[in-house]
């Protein structure tokens, strides 16, 4: 994946996540916006209803201005009796002081008006007749450069129509403050939503660049490790067809290089596809009780024979015999491809010993050779696919063994490790949960 690739998927990841936020909080701010609208209108209604009801009934006359709305005594002169002279009261202002109403005759004229209102007397009857003119009991109306709901009523005890006012001009500046504070709020959160999902989409990036390279390299690594067989293959065939006369027997040599080298192409097309199937979910475990101890010894017997052509000896101990929860035919296999990396890692007159041992609620299987050992910069490496310390040895390995070694521990919940120093031989450690 090359990087204006890379970057351009970066970008869009960012795009993608700042378009979510912004798109999410456009829902919150319009939400908010007119749940507050709503819950301010239903609030002026029923305080409007209330109202309507007192003027109609008679137990409200008037709405008092709001300066002198609510008379606050002052402080005693010189100990007298409070001055009970009107001021502003502390706190908000009392919540009808936006509020006035006004009296028609049924002709329309205006026969009484609250002192709360700002009209004068011609722009009042103006006012009233466009009120009267709509035949809905409630609306709103531009007046004056003023922005108004009215409600309308008759009277109970007179003829004619009682209209309740309210100046809107209060709860619209509430609105826009509102409004103002969202799209603040808006501006920030967008600019933060741009830092964090490009650090999001940075950081979502890595683990798709590392795939992207490892998927490169395995298939690089493949390719590199079918092409050396094939090209063996096809030079000893080139061989043997040269030389048409020639018996069977007498190119024996060519065709024993062709046979060990397709069953090495043969080993490494399996891990290939082992790998494949693991990748995708579709390398299946049979899990059984079995027991363990077992499994080592049968493991472990095969290789008694490559060990001794190479004058290495192999002592295997099983220890106290025991069953255990697992894939019986996986667990052999990461036995066998430890004992096989062992062996051939090992010279001549070495020692490989495999044990089998419980460690409290854990049971440890161990692995360790006299081999040349491994530097510790490459302990966590040796476990990825195709890779050998030693690329210049030729000692028929795939590269593949430990990489399909640690899956199957690893999917039986446990942990592959490796101790080793050059020089001091190598021990693979293989702890499994109790089961």
């Amino acid at each position: 994946m090359d990087n204006n690739l890379i970057n351009k998927l970066q970008r869009r990841l960012t795009l993608v996540n700042i378009a979510i936020i912004l798109l999410l909080f456009i829902i919150l701010a319009v939400g908010a916006y007119f749940f507050f609208r709503h819950d301010m209108n239903r609030r002026t209604d029923a305080l409007a209803g209330r109202i309507v009801t007192d003027i109609r009934s008679g137990q409200l006359t008037d709405l008092p201005q709001f300066k002198s709305a609510m008379p606050v005594p002052h402080p005693a002169p010189l100990g007298g009796p409070p001055d009970q002279s009107p001021g502003f009261p502390p706190g908000p202002p009392p919540p009808l002081h936006n509020f006035f109403f006004i009296k028609t005759s049924p002709a329309g004229s205006v026969t009484f008006q609250s002192s709360g209102q700002p009209f004068e007397s011609g722009q009042l009857a103006s006012f009233a007749a466009q009120v009267l003119a709509d035949d809905n009991a409630k609306g709103t109306i531009n007046f004056a450069q003023g922005h108004y709901t009215y409600y309308k009523a008759s009277l109970d005890n007179e003829p004619g129509t009682l209209i309740l006012l309210h100046d809107m001009e209060q709860d619209l500046d509430m609105l826009r403050i509102l409004l103002t504070a969202l799209t603040g709020v808006g501006a920030a959160c967008l600019l933060l939503s741009f830092a964090a999902s490009s650090f999001m989409a940075r950081r979502a990036i890595v683990p798709v660049k590392k795939a992207w390279r490892q998927q490169s390299d395995f298939l690089s690594d493949a390719s590199h490790e079918l092409r050396t067989p094939l090209a063996v293959i096809q030079t000893n065939l080139d061989v043997v067809l040269s030389n048409d006369n020639e018996t069977v027997a007498s190119q024996h040599k060519w065709l024993a290089n062709i046979r060990e080298e397709s069953v090495h192409m043969a080993k490494l097309i399996d891990s290939l596809l082992f790998l494949a199937r693991a990748d995708s979910h579709q390398q299946l475990l049979d899990m059984r009780p079995f027991p363990l101890g077992t499994a080592l010894l049968k493991a472990a017997a095969p290789f008694e024979p490559l060990a001794a052509a190479k004058g290495i000896t192999l002592i295997y101990t099983a220890g106290a015999a025991f069953d255990w929860y697992g894939d019986e035919s996986r667990i052999k296999q990461v036995i066998g491809i430890l004992l096989d990396n062992a062996i051939r890692h090992t010279p001549a007159g070495g020692e490989v010993k495999a044990s089998l041992a419980k460690a409290g609620l854990k049971t440890v299987l161990t692995v360790t050779d006299s081999g040349e050992g491994i530097a510790p910069e490459y302990h966590e490496r040796i476990f990825d696919r195709f890779f050998q310390v030693d690329k210049s040895r030729n000692d028929s390995g795939t590269g593949l063994g430990l990489a399909i070694a640690r899956w199957i521990v690893e999917s039986h919940a446990g942990t592959i490790k490796v101790s080793s120093a050059p020089g001091k031989g190598t021990s693979f450690i293989v702890s499994l949960p109790g089961k």
